[in-house]
C-alpha cells in the first residue's frame, strides 16, 4: 500500500478521486496543475475544474454512459485554474464499480498546454512552408525517377500548363526533343550523384513549343538513393538572355563607334573653330596681362571693334564705376576659378552701355599653368530693360502707371507710422466710377481705357504731391490724404474732385459724363491698419452709391453693422445646409377652371436657431452673392423631388412641383446634372418637375442657355418663365425656348380689380401665350374678384393666400388630401 501511495504522490500526471460530484483525494501534480494549494482541493465540487457550469454539465452528459459501461473515458478540452485563467487537459476517467455511481471515479489529467502549442507552431510552419511554396516567384518541384509528383503555380505559369497537368508526366516535357533532354541529363546527372548544387542555364520548350530560357537549380535530396527524387528551382531568364544579348551587340557597335568617332574628333576640331566663328555670344580670350589673343565675329558686333582693331590689344570696354569689380573678376579667374553667368557692365565703342551675362574660364598649358582665359557674354540689355519693366509693374498698374494695391499698401503703412508719431490724421478714400460699365459696354474697352487714363490725370490735379493715387482695377481708385489736421481737412479735396468728375470728357470724338462715388474712412478714428481702413472705405464707398451716386460719404458704424449682419448671414449659411436648417413650404396651384389642385411650388424657409423662420428675400441675395446658392439650389431640388415623389406614393394625386432656378445657380452649376440625380435617385417622374426660369436669364448668354433648356426639355421635365412681364420679354424668346408657361408677377394681379392698367397687361399676356400654345398662371391671387377677372381672361391656372398660404409638407398633404375628397 505504501509504494502506490508513494506513486500516486509522485506521478507527473494529476490524478483524484471523486465521489458523489466532490474532490475525495487528488496527488500534489494534480493541485499544481490547476493552481490549488495541495490539500485544498479535497471536498471541492467537481465543477471547480471546468470553465462553466455548462461545460460541466456537457462532460458529465458526455462521461456518465461512458463510466456505466465501465469504459474508461478519454477527452482533450479547456479547464479552469483556480485563478480563473484556462489550462488544456487531457482527461481520463473511469469509474471504479461500474455498478455502484456510489463507488467514485478516478480521473488521470494531463497538462496538454506545451503539446498544443508545438502542434500550433508546427502547423503554422507548415503554412508558412506552404505558402512560400505556393507564392514563390521561382517555379518549384520535386521529382521521384524521372515522374514530377509535385509542383508549383509559378512552374506552370513559366511552362505554360494548366493547374495540376504537370504531376505524373516525366520532365521530357520541358526538352525539344530526346537528344536536348540527353544532352541535359549528362550535364546534370554526375551532380546530383555527388549531392552537389546544380546551377545551369537551358533552352526549354514550353507546353506550345515555344522556346524560353530557363535557369535551373536542382539538388538530389538523398545523393546516394536516387529513388529519394530531386528538388528544382526553375527561374524564366528569357528576358535577360535578350538584354545580355543586346548589351553584346551594343558592345561591339560601341567598339565600331570609338574607331567611327576617333576619325570625327578631327573633323569636330573643324566645325568648333566653325561654331565659333557663327556663334551668337561672343567668344573670345586673353593672356595674362588681359591682352587680346582671339575674337569672333559676335565679339565684333557686340562690342563694335573687328577682331583686327582688337586682337593683341586690351579692350577699352569697362566703364570707370565698373573698374574696381574688373579688377576682382580678373584676380579670379586669373587664380584658376571659373566663373559662371555672372551679370556686368560694359560699353560699347561708341560709349554705350550694356548688360552681359559674363562667363570666365582659367586656359592652360599641357603642363597645367595658367596662360590666359576665356570669355563667353551675351548681350542682356533687353532682358534687363525687361525686368525693370517686371518691377515696375509689380507695384504699379499697367493702364494708367499708378501705385497699385501692393505699393499703396506699403505706402500706407508708412503714413501711418509717421501720422502716429506726429500725432496727425490721415485720410483713405475708396472711389468708384458711376456707370463706368455702361461706357465700357456702349462705346468699347477701348475708349474705357481713355476715360480711366482721362480721370487719373484729372484725379492727380486735385492732389497734393505728397499725396497718393492708387488704381486697385476695373474703375476703382484709392486715394491717400497725409498730414490732415482734422476730417474737415478732407472736404475741400473731396468737393473739388466731385467738381472735376462732373466736367464731360471729350474722348475719340464722343462727349462722355461721369461721376464719382467716395467713401472715405478717417485715422485714427476709423481703424489703424490698411486693411480696416479699405474696408471702412469700401463700405463708406457702397453708402455713397445708395445715397444717390455722385457724392462722398464718411463712415460711420451703422455701415459696420450692417455688414456684420451680411457677414452673420453668410456664415449661417455655409452652417444651415449643413445642419438641416432649410425647409421647403409648399403653395398649391389651382386649376381655374375646375379649381382642382394640380400643382405646389416649392417655397425655400430657413429655421434659424435662436431666430425662426428667415424669409428668401433678406438671404437669397448673399447666398447668391456667395455662390451658395448652387449647393443650396441642389438640395431645394432634390428635397421637392422627393417629397412629390412621397406624396405619390401616400397615394395622393399627382400634383407637378414648380422649382426656382437662380440665374447663379444656372451660370456656376451644372443644372443639367442637377436635375438628373434628382429626378433618378428620387423616381419622380420627369413631367412631374416645373423649373422656373427668370426672363434675366433667357437673354444672357443666349445660345448656352438655350443648349441647356433643350437638353432640359428632352429630359422631360416643364420650364416656365418666373415674374414674366417684369423683366426684358421678348417674343423671340419664348419662341426659341421651347416653354410651356408663363407666370403672370404678382405685381400685375395685385391691382387687377381696379387697374385699368394693369387688367389690359394681363389680358395681353393671357392672349399672346394662348396664341403660343402656352399655359399662364398667376400668382399673388387673393380675393375671390381676382379669380372671376383670371377665368374670364382665360388664364389657366393660379396660386395665392385666395386658395392657400405656402404649407410645411404635411400640412400640404393634408391640404391635398381634403381637396380630393370633396
Amino acid at each position: 500500500m505504501l509504494e502506490y501511495q508513494a506513486i500516486l504522490e509522485n506521478a507527473w500526471v494529476g490524478i483524484l478521486f471523486t465521489r458523489n460530484q466532490r474532490v475525495l483525494h487528488c496527488n500534489p501534480r494534480c493541485s499544481e496543475i490547476f493552481g490549488w494549494p495541495h490539500g485544498e482541493l479535497v471536498g471541492q465540487h467537481g465543477s471547480v475544474f471546468y470553465l462553466s457550469q455548462e461545460d460541466y454539465a456537457n462532460v458529465g452528459r458526455a462521461a456518465s454512459p461512458v463510466l456505466a459501461r465501465g469504459e474508461p473515458f478519454d477527452q482533450e478540452l479547456p479547464m479552469r485554474r483556480k485563478d480563473g485563467s484556462t489550462v488544456f487537459c487531457h482527461v481520463r476517467a473511469k469509474a471504479i464499480n461500474p455498478h455502484d455511481t456510489t463507488a467514485g471515479t478516478i480521473w488521470i489529467a494531463e497538462d496538454i498546454g506545451e503539446r498544443r502549442r508545438a502542434e500550433a507552431e508546427l502547423q503554422s510552419l507548415l503554412l508558412r512552408q506552404e505558402a512560400i511554396l505556393e507564392n514563390a516567384s521561382v517555379g518549384i518541384l520535386f521529382t521521384r525517377n524521372g515522374v514530377i509528383v509535385h509542383c508549383n503555380p509559378r512552374m506552370e505559369q513559366i511552362y505554360g500548363w494548366p493547374s495540376g497537368s504537370l504531376i505524373g508526366r516525366t520532365s521530357d516535357v520541358f526538352f525539344r526533343d530526346a537528344a536536348d533532354r540527353q544532352a541535359f541529363a549528362e550535364r546534370v546527372a554526375p551532380l546530383l550523384s555527388r549531392g552537389e548544387l546544380v546551377d545551369i542555364e537551358w533552352r526549354n520548350v514550353r507546353r506550345d513549343g515555344s522556346p524560353l530560357w530557363s535557369r535551373i537549380l536542382a539538388k538530389a535530396i538523398t545523393p546516394a538513393d536516387g529513388s529519394q527524387g530531386a528538388i528544382w528551382i526553375s527561374e524564366d531568364i528569357t528576358e535577360r538572355k535578350a538584354v545580355e544579348e543586346r548589351l553584346a551587340l551594343s558592345q561591339r557597335l560601341l567598339e565600331q563607334r570609338v574607331q567611327e568617332r576617333t576619325a570625327e574628333l578631327e573633323k569636330a576640331h573643324q566645325q568648333l573653330d566653325a561654331m565659333i566663328q557663327c556663334a551668337p555670344l561672343a567668344i573670345y580670350t586673353r593672356d595674362t596681362r588681359n591682352i587680346v589673343t582671339s575674337w569672333n565675329p559676335a565679339a565684333e558686333r557686340m562690342f563694335g571693334w573687328s577682331a583686327a582693331e582688337i586682337v593683341g590689344r586690351q579692350i577699352p570696354s569697362v566703364p570707370p564705376d565698373q573698374l574696381q569689380n574688373h579688377e576682382q573678376l580678373l584676380r579670379r579667374v586669373l587664380g584658376g576659378e571659373t566663373i559662371m553667368r555672372t551679370e556686368v557692365v560694359r560699353q560699347r565703342r561708341d560709349g554705350r552701355r550694356i548688360y552681359l551675362d559674363m562667363t570666365l574660364a582659367p586656359m592652360r598649358d599641357r603642363a597645367g599653368c595658367i596662360t590666359g582665359y576665356l570669355t563667353i557674354a551675351a548681350d542682356i540689355s533687353e532682358r534687363k530693360e525687361a525686368e525693370q519693366r517686371i518691377e515696375f509693374l509689380a507695384y504699379h498698374d499697367v493702364l494708367t502707371g499708378l501705385p497699385n494695391r501692393l505699393l499703396l499698401r506699403d505706402r500706407v503703412d508708412r503714413a501711418l507710422t509717421h501720422a502716429e508719431r506726429h500725432g496727425q490724421r490721415l485720410a483713405l478714400l475708396f472711389m468708384d466710377l458711376d456707370n463706368f460699365k455702361q461706357v465700357n459696354d456702349t462705346l468699347g474697352h477701348d475708349t474705357g481705357d481713355q476715360l480711366l487714363q482721362a480721370v487719373t490725370q484729372r484725379i492727380q490735379q486735385c492732389l497734393r504731391e505728397t499725396d497718393t493715387l492708387s488704381r486697385q482695377g476695373g474703375d476703382e481708385f484709392v486715394i491717400l490724404l497725409r498730414d490732415l489736421a482734422d476730417e474737415q481737412a478732407a472736404v475741400p479735396v473731396l468737393d473739388k474732385l466731385l467738381a472735376q468728375m462732373q466736367r464731360p470728357f471729350l474722348l475719340d470724338g464722343h462727349e462722355l459724363t461721369t461721376s464719382v462715388s467716395i467713401g472715405v474712412a478717417l485715422y485714427p478714428e476709423d481703424g489703424r491698419s490698411f486693411d480696416v481702413l479699405m474696408k471702412k472705405a469700401d463700405m463708406a464707398m457702397y453708402q455713397a452709391k445708395e445715397n444717390g451716386r455722385a457724392t462722398y460719404h464718411f463712415f460711420n458704424e451703422t455701415m459696420s453693422h450692417r455688414a456684420s449682419e451680411h457677414l452673420a448671414l453668410r456664415n449661417g449659411l455655409r452652417r444651415a445646409l449643413d445642419a438641416g436648417e432649410f425647409e421647403l413650404h409648399y403653395q398649391p396651384q389651382v386649376e381655374l377652371a375646375s379649381g382642382r389642385v394640380i400643382g405646389a411650388e416649392a417655397l425655400l424657409r430657413w429655421n434659424a436657431p435662436g431666430e425662426g423662420l428667415i424669409m428668401p428675400g433678406r438671404f437669397i441675395p448673399v447666398a447668391e452673392e456667395s455662390g451658395l446658392i448652387v449647393p443650396i439650389g441642389e438640395w431645394v431640388l432634390m428635397e421637392a423631388c422627393r417629397q412629390a415623389r412621397a406624396w405619390q406614393q401616400a397615394g395622393l394625386a399627382e400634383v407637378c412641383v414648380a422649382v426656382n432656378l437662380s440665374a447663379v445657380q444656372f451660370r456656376r452649376g451644372n443644372v443639367e446634372q442637377s436635375v438628373l440625380r434628382a429626378l433618378e435617385a428620387t423616381g419622380l417622374p420627369p413631367h412631374a418637375l416645373e423649373l422656373e426660369l427668370t426672363e434675366s436669364l433667357m437673354i444672357q448668354n443666349v445660345e448656352q442657355v438655350l443648349a441647356t433648356v433643350r437638353r432640359l426639355k428632352l429630359l422631360g421635365v416643364k420650364l416656365s418663365i418666373d415674374d414674366f412681364g417684369t423683366g426684358y420679354s421678348s417674343l423671340s424668346y419664348l419662341k426659341r425656348f421651347d416653354v410651356d408657361k408663363l407666370k403672370i408677377d404678382q405685381s400685375f394681379v395685385r391691382d387687377l380689380a381696379s387697374d385699368p392698367d394693369d387688367a389690359a397687361i394681363v389680358r395681353a399676356i393671357v392672349q399672346m401665350a394662348r396664341s403660343l400654345n402656352l399655359k399662364t398662371i398667376a400668382e399673388g391671387v387673393e380675393t375671390e374678384d381676382m379669380r372671376h377677372m383670371l377665368r374670364v381672361f382665360q388664364c389657366d391656372e393660379a396660386q395665392g393666400y385666395l386658395f392657400a398660404r405656402p404649407l410645411p409638407a404635411d400640412e400640404f398633404a393634408r391640404f391635398l388630401s381634403a381637396q380630393q375628397a370633396r
